[in-house]
Protein backbone atom coordinates (compact mmCIF):
# COMPACT_ATOMS: atom_id res chain seq x y z
CA UNK A 1 0.00 0.00 0.00
CA UNK A 2 1.34 3.42 -1.17
CA UNK A 3 1.32 5.73 2.04
CA UNK A 4 0.79 8.53 -0.37
CA UNK A 5 -2.94 10.28 0.00
CA UNK A 6 -4.48 11.25 -3.53
CA UNK A 7 -6.25 14.19 -3.97
CA UNK A 8 -9.30 11.99 -5.18
CA UNK A 9 -9.21 9.97 -1.72
CA UNK A 10 -8.98 13.48 -0.24
CA UNK A 11 -12.08 14.72 -1.27
CA UNK A 12 -13.90 11.26 -0.67
CA UNK A 13 -12.82 12.40 3.13
CA UNK A 14 -14.13 15.69 3.04
CA UNK A 15 -17.13 14.43 1.23
CA UNK A 16 -17.75 11.95 4.20
CA UNK A 17 -17.46 15.14 6.52
CA UNK A 18 -20.21 16.88 4.30
CA UNK A 19 -22.89 13.24 4.72
CA UNK A 20 -22.05 14.20 8.59
CA UNK A 21 -20.09 10.81 8.89
CA UNK A 22 -17.45 12.53 10.43
CA UNK A 23 -17.25 15.54 12.66
CA UNK A 24 -15.01 18.48 12.80
CA UNK A 25 -12.80 19.25 16.00
CA UNK A 26 -10.54 22.03 15.90
CA UNK A 27 -6.61 21.11 16.92
CA UNK A 28 -6.22 24.00 18.94
CA UNK A 29 -9.55 26.15 20.48
CA UNK A 30 -7.84 29.13 20.52
CA UNK A 31 -7.68 29.01 16.97
CA UNK A 32 -11.15 29.00 15.58
CA UNK A 33 -12.05 29.22 11.74
CA UNK A 34 -13.58 32.52 12.23
CA UNK A 35 -10.87 33.80 13.66
CA UNK A 36 -8.29 32.92 10.41
CA UNK A 37 -8.18 35.78 7.51
CA UNK A 38 -4.80 34.22 6.05
CA UNK A 39 -3.38 31.28 7.27
CA UNK A 40 -3.90 27.44 8.71
CA UNK A 41 -6.62 25.77 10.43
CA UNK A 42 -5.95 22.35 11.38
CA UNK A 43 -8.88 20.52 12.39
CA UNK A 44 -9.36 16.29 13.40
CA UNK A 45 -12.21 14.20 11.42
CA UNK A 46 -12.64 11.03 12.94
CA UNK A 47 -9.02 9.67 12.68
CA UNK A 48 -7.78 12.14 10.17
CA UNK A 49 -5.59 15.35 10.78
CA UNK A 50 -6.75 17.81 7.76
CA UNK A 51 -5.34 21.56 7.58
CA UNK A 52 -7.00 23.97 5.87
CA UNK A 53 -5.66 27.24 4.25
CA UNK A 54 -8.08 30.62 4.59
CA UNK A 55 -7.33 33.43 2.30
CA UNK A 56 -9.32 36.55 2.65
CA UNK A 57 -11.13 34.78 5.58
CA UNK A 58 -12.61 32.26 3.39
CA UNK A 59 -11.60 28.40 2.60
CA UNK A 60 -8.96 28.48 -0.06
CA UNK A 61 -7.65 24.56 -0.10
CA UNK A 62 -6.65 21.77 1.83
CA UNK A 63 -2.71 22.51 2.79
CA UNK A 64 -2.32 19.23 3.86
CA UNK A 65 -4.11 15.87 5.41
CA UNK A 66 -3.30 12.61 6.97
CA UNK A 67 -4.80 9.23 7.75
CA UNK A 68 -4.52 7.03 10.79
CA UNK A 69 -2.91 4.12 8.52
CA UNK A 70 -0.13 6.89 7.83
CA UNK A 71 -1.35 7.87 4.65
CA UNK A 72 -0.60 11.94 3.92
CA UNK A 73 -0.96 14.25 1.29
CA UNK A 74 0.46 17.87 0.96
CA UNK A 75 -0.19 21.00 -1.35
CA UNK A 76 2.41 21.07 -3.57
CA UNK A 77 2.32 16.50 -3.50
CA UNK A 78 -1.60 16.96 -4.73
CA UNK A 79 -0.70 19.32 -7.60
CA UNK A 80 2.37 17.83 -8.83
CA UNK A 81 1.26 14.27 -9.07
CA UNK A 82 -2.94 14.87 -8.99
CA UNK A 83 -2.46 18.59 -11.09
CA UNK A 84 -5.39 19.67 -8.44
CA UNK A 85 -6.39 20.02 -4.89
CA UNK A 86 -8.79 17.90 -3.28
CA UNK A 87 -10.85 21.19 -2.60
CA UNK A 88 -11.41 21.67 -6.24
CA UNK A 89 -13.30 18.01 -6.38
CA UNK A 90 -16.27 19.74 -4.52
CA UNK A 91 -18.98 21.32 -6.09
CA UNK A 92 -19.92 25.04 -5.29
CA UNK A 93 -22.47 24.15 -2.78
CA UNK A 94 -20.06 21.72 -0.94
CA UNK A 95 -17.23 23.83 -0.55
CA UNK A 96 -20.03 26.38 1.26
CA UNK A 97 -21.36 24.08 3.51
CA UNK A 98 -17.35 22.23 4.23
CA UNK A 99 -16.93 26.48 5.08
CA UNK A 100 -20.24 26.43 7.43
CA UNK A 101 -18.74 23.54 9.21
CA UNK A 102 -15.37 24.89 9.45
CA UNK A 103 -17.35 27.94 10.94
CA UNK A 104 -19.29 25.50 13.87
CA UNK A 105 -16.53 23.26 14.93
CA UNK A 106 -15.70 23.66 18.36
Amino acid sequence: MSDRLTAVEAAALLKEILAGARGLRLRDAKRPWVRIAVGECAVTAGDAQIVFFADSASLDHVAAMRLADGRGGAFADWLLHDGTNPLDLLDESERIELEHRLHEAS
